[in-house]
């Protein structure tokens, strides 16, 4: 079972439209990570959408294959997770916990976080991050001499010296129900944004005796979620690289000056097409095999047969 959250507002984004509704590829932002359990097996019944006020808005995008549960008011995700309860009392079994502004949870970190978690018999496994660099301003992950987890502390409750800490939370749990979801009640809000913070109950879990860990994400991105209009755009670049990475070598399809091209979700390209520069497939466009394409084309919903050019120059061309 996971339980989603996606009641977060859309401040830093500037926007009026729900955060995790924003597209990228033409594809909204939380239909990733739900294309990712749904990999796992999870079906759609098996996971609940914790929505705020962006309800209506979230359930009319996703429809009534998935439950929701209302957050009355943004006071945390620990508030956000118990807003569920209603939908996972009862449940005996692993609870995925995941942010709906996350585009970079795979379904590979899933099931490797799972495997741990199974053999591990943990009652709480996460999924954290280690940076090189500049560390993003996330939770810090906190661990004993055991190498398990003793706790989180968000960054503006943090230290100096435990804001040195590389590895980070990436806000990707699973805990095991019957033992973590009781102790969400316990969890008070005495921090610096008055927020009662599901990472506290890592420290809680602890305290009980039970054990926590955390495993290292392969690409630190996976901690990465969608905060801002850059943020976004970053995302947008990261997939459609990686798009056109795959139609080059998977697919053989010749992209000219990638760097200038963009191919949206659910876009078919047939082999031994060429995308000259300045390209941008949109959504449901279907190129045949052997085609020409561009430059300065902009495409959309549109079936191009096998051998045939689409050319749009501009107006010095």
């Amino acid at each position: 079972m996971a339980v989603v959250l996606a009641a977060g507002k859309s401040t830093r984004m500037r926007s009026e439209r729900s955060k995790v509704l924003h597209p990228i590829l033409g594809r909204e932002i939380i239909r990733y990570l739900l294309d990712s359990l749904a990999a796992c097996g999870l079906a759609p019944e098996n996971i609940v959408v914790v929505v705020g006020d962006n309800h209506r808005e979230v359930e009319g995008a996703l429809g009534g294959r998935y439950r929701y549960a209302r957050q009355q008011e943004p006071l945390g995700t620990a508030h956000a997770l118990l807003s569920a309860a209603p939908l996972v009392a009862g449940h005996r079994g692993g609870l995925l916990v995941l942010v709906g502004d996350n585009p970079y949870i795979s379904a590979g970190e899933l099931r490797r976080l799972i495997d741990r978690q199974r053999e591990s018999r943990a009652a709480c496994a996460l999924i954290s991050a280690v940076f090189a660099g500049d560390i993003p301003p996330f939770g810090r992950v906190l661990r004993g001499a055991d190498g398990l987890v003793e706790r989180i502390v968000e960054e503006r409750d943090a230290s100096p010296q435990e804001r040195l800490i590389r590895e980070v939370n990436a806000s990707i749990y699973l805990f095991d129900a019957p033992t973590a979801f009781p102790l969400l009640a316990r969890i008070g809000n005495d921090n610096a944004k008055r927020e009662y913070y599901l990472t506290d109950i890592v420290a809680l879990l602890r305290r009980q005796g039970e054990s926590v860990e955390a495993l290292a994400a392969a690409d630190p991105d996976v901690a990465i979620g969608i905060n801002d209009r850059l943020d976004l755009q970053r995302a947008q670049a990261k997939f459609n690289q990686r798009r056109l990475r795959q139609l080059m070598l998977e697919e053989g399809v010749t992209v000219l000056q990638p760097e200038t091209v963009t191919v949206e979700h659910d876009v078919e390209i047939g082999r031994d097409t060429v995308l000259y520069p300045c390209t941008y497939l949109a959504a449901g466009t279907r190129i045949g095999a052997g085609c020409a394409i561009g430059p300065f084309a902009y495409l959309r919903n549109i079936r191009v047969p096998d051998g045939q050019r689409r050319e749009f120059v501009s107006e010095r061309g």
